[in-house]
Parts: C-alpha cells; structure tokens; sequence
C-alpha cells in the first residue's frame, strides 16, 4: 500500500502519507478488522494490483451530513485505486467497482445506494465510475478535512436496482 500511495499516479489524487507508519496507521483498523471500513485488495493473476475500499456513510456523521443532499442515509461510499500505472486505462476500474457494488447489494440488502466523491480533474476516475453505471449527482466544492477531496468534485451516486 505504501508504494501505492507513493506512485505519482496514485499520490496526485490519493494525498495521503505513504509512509509505512502512516500506512499502518490509516489502514491498520481496515486490516484488523477493528474500523468500519472494509477494504480488498485487487489482484489480476494472482498478483495484487489495487485496492478497493467501502463504508457506510453512517460510520462517518460528519461525511453522511455533508452529502445528505446527494445521498440517502443508508448509503454506502467506496474510494479505490490501481497501484500499478502500467495497469490503468485498459477498462479494469470500471470491473473493480461494478464487482464491489454487486458484492454490496448482496451482503447489505439495506444499502439503498453507493457514493464516490472524485476531484473534477480526475476524469480517468470519474469516467470509470460512469462506465460503472454510476449517475453524477452533484459538483461542487465539499467540506472535507480529507486533503483527497480538496477541490473541485463530482460526487457520483449509483442507486440499487429494483429496491425493496
């Protein structure tokens, strides 16, 4: 994860540290078990090359109050990245988030709908989510104290086929 975040690619977006104190600290509790959010890595022929995180948005009051206007309550959000460079462009971002959405329906027949925030100059990220099928639901400028949301931003909602 560490030399993901570091990847020019990734770090232009994902503006975390990539330091490995820093990594263990941010995703200790995905790997643990012990936070609310739950996170995969990607592999392409058994060899990882990704990662992929979701959470509900009611894990998160301050995130789920600013995006009450765009999202139902029983939202879920994911956040993703391909680590390996060589790997992007060819069509796998929108496979990874149209498996992890159909994971989701699956496993919480409750979640109503899925919510991605990207920076509007993200357009490989966004574009991914639009092949996804997701539907851009607003732009604007978030409150965020995430430095990755700092900016511009689409934020992209896919609803559950079919709700109950």
């Amino acid at each position: 994860m560490s030399q993901w975040l570091a990847a020019p690619h990734v770090a232009r977006w994902w503006r975390q540290a990539s330091d490995r104190t820093s990594v263990a600290a941010e995703f200790g509790p995905v790997v643990d078990g012990s936070g609310p959010t739950e996170g995969f890595v990607v592999e392409l022929d058994g060899g990882p090359i990704g990662f992929i995180q979701r959470y509900r948005l009611s894990s998160y009051p301050e995130w789920a109050r600013e995006l009450t206007h765009i999202a139902p309550e029983s939202a879920v959000g994911l956040d993703y990245l391909i680590g390996v460079e060589g790997l992007t462009g060819h069509g796998l971002g929108p496979q990874i988030i149209d498996h992890l959405v159909e994971d989701t329906w699956c496993r919480y027949p409750d979640v109503e709908a899925i919510v991605v925030d990207v920076l509007q100059e993200n357009r490989p990220s966004w574009r991914a989510l639009e092949k996804a099928h997701f539907d851009r639901a607003w732009s604007g400028i978030l409150d965020s104290d995430d430095p990755s949301d700092d900016g511009p931003c689409y934020v992209y909602l896919r609803r559950r086929p079919n709700p109950r």
